[in-house]
């Protein structure tokens, strides 16, 4: 096919493409001094990070932006002014190797330190009184959170993620279509829309999320806003925060991410494309034979580089779990057996330890990887996009389903004895071996949580999937394993909210080791300087 035949958003893709390749390529090419820290503290720093990443579990491309969110909290609390918060996030990042070394130019810290101002500036103008008491820190947070998310960006662009996410909205809102009775206007089509993108697409957390939808409701917020915008935006800083969080979570958002996700795999091979032949993609384009072929070629890999990231979540999981599970066993079980009870049972202690992280390796071991059809599949639906040519019926959004309440009641009915099967099984399985109620308790939590890990980690491997089709042994397992998962979601929930080691790391730890860091590589420079000085 000629190249005049290619869609407005795939055009627009190559042109953002070829904009973001350009910036990143020349983006720290600069003849300004680069930033460098010394090899043994950045040593000592990134092993610190690697541990603090090992006890609080979290996504692995959300490591750095988390990073300069906590850092920058830190800083701001014990920093004189932005220059000197910019240039010590700056420092810590790159001790901890979220950024390389000698490569990043001087002159980041001073466009760090713009955002910072910007943003420290904003926190200074709210009025107290135009936020509840009880509410003010949860703002602090949000605004620090959408703060971490530009120095992030601009640290390290994401020209190529947003292409590929804007490509992907403007794509979707063709391809859906919003029932009338839902009443839902355009732009709220539209935010509802480009959040399911952000979600599925580039796995955006909250903070990620809210910055985006700040943008897109607040365009000029990047281009220095006056004193007046200012004014006015902190004066009601407190509802932008409200009405940008109620989008997000809106009743609706879930129909649309459902209907995200069945393209999601169009869209992640696609940036597989482009970020393979970012030179190229104009020529790949021109036909739908190069266009077969480049997706044909970036499937295989895709699909083997996707087993891996998967075996590298799955270990990070295990030892998530493993390290918390034995300190849980030293603090509770085992002085709970030997003090109270008399006796320990070496059994349930060796069961409880050794079983939650062999249940994550089996759950990835299930995992397989997708079939020819599935990359058949991938390919027309890549060309429809490419060249405009939709032939499957547009993806409907339906209202949430209004179960009749005597169907609702049975189906709660049936749930909770599926529930209780599930649950009592297990604690009539623990019982047989000899597991105190204690010993039951810690079993049963770390397998929901295992059992929620592997669920989120299967799901995230199935996204390359086109066609998901579930056997009926499938079926049955998860019908049973559900109870399981959804205790360990809400578990999950609530350990990230009181996490111990974190908190112990972050507010305990952190700052003194991270000063300690500091002066020791200080101290060696200065070791060095007067060695340098002996003739």
């Amino acid at each position: 096919m000629p190249s005049g035949q290619v869609s407005a958003e795939a055009q627009e893709l190559l042109e953002a493409y070829k904009k973001a390749f350009e910036l990143e390529r020349d983006y720290n090419a600069s003849e300004e001094d680069k930033i460098a820290v010394h090899q043994v503290s950045s040593k000592i720093a990134f092993l610190y990070e690697k541990v603090r990443n090992t006890v609080d579990y979290k996504e692995e491309h959300l490591l750095r932006k988390n990073a300069v969110g906590r850092i920058l909290k830190r800083r701001i609390m014990t920093e004189r002014n932005e220059y000197d918060v910019a240039k010590f996030l700056v420092y810590e990042l790159i001790r901890a190797r979220y950024l390389p070394n000698k490569a990043i130019p001087e002159k980041r810290i001073d466009e760090v330190k713009v955002i910072i101002e910007k943003y420290t500036y904003l926190l200074n103008k709210i009025p107290d009184y135009s936020i509840p008491i009880n509410e003010k820190e949860n703002v602090f947070d949000w605004v620090i959170g959408i703060a971490s998310y530009e120095i992030e960006e601009k640290l390290v662009p994401h020209g190529r993620e947003t292409a590929i996410v804007d490509f992907a909205r403007k794509v979707m809102e063709k391809k859906i279509k919003v029932r009338e009775e839902l009443r839902i206007d355009q732009g709220l089509e539209k935010e509802l829309i480009y959040i399911a993108v952000l979600k599925n697409l580039i796995k955006s957390d909250m903070d990620m999320i809210r910055y985006r939808v700040f943008l897109m409701k607040h365009p000029d917020w990047l281009f220095a806003p006056s004193e007046d915008k200012f004014a006015k935006m902190a004066l009601v800083m407190n509802s932008i925060a409200t009405e940008i969080d109620a989008t997000i979570h809106h009743r609706y958002v879930d129909n649309f991410s459902r209907a995200v996700k069945k393209n999601l795999a169009y869209f992640e091979i696609l940036q597989e494309v482009a970020a393979a032949h970012p030179k190229e993609m104009e020529n790949i384009f021109s036909h739908h034979f190069h266009v077969e072929d480049a997706i044909k070629e970036t499937c295989v890999r895709k699909y083997r580089n996707a087993q891996t990231k998967l075996r590298r979540s799955a270990i990070r999981s295990i030892v998530y779990i493993f390290i918390t599970k034995v300190f849980i066993a030293l603090l509770i079980e085992y002085p709970y057996e030997k003090y109270i009870l008399g006796e320990v049972n070496a059994i349930a202690l060796g069961i409880n330890i050794v079983f939650p992280p062999i249940l994550m390796a089996l759950v990835v071991m299930s995992i397989s990887v997708p079939s020819k059809k599935n990359t058949a599949l991938i390919v027309a639906g890549i060309s429809e996009m490419i060249y405009d040519n939709y032939t499957q019926p547009p993806l409907v959004i339906k209202g949430n389903v209004q179960r009749n309440s005597l169907f609702l009641s049975v189906f709660q009915l049936f749930y909770l004895i599926v529930f209780g099967i599930s649950f009592g099984f297990i604690f009539y399985i623990l019982g047989k071996l000899g597991f105190n109620y204690v010993s039951m308790g810690i079993f049963v939590f770390f397998v929901s949580v295992v059992s929620y890990f592997g669920i989120r980690i299967r799901q995230n491997a199935r996204e390359l999937l086109v066609v998901q089709e579930e056997g009926v042994a499938g079926f049955l397992a998860e019908l049973f394993m559900m109870p399981l998962m959804k205790v360990g979601q809400w578990l999950s929930v609530k350990m990230a909210k009181i996490n111990v080691f974190a908190y112990i790391l972050d507010f305990i730890i952190e700052a003194p080791f991270k000063t300690f860091v500091e002066i020791f590589e200080s101290w060696i420079y200065f070791v060095k300087e007067e060695r340098d000085k002996i003739e």
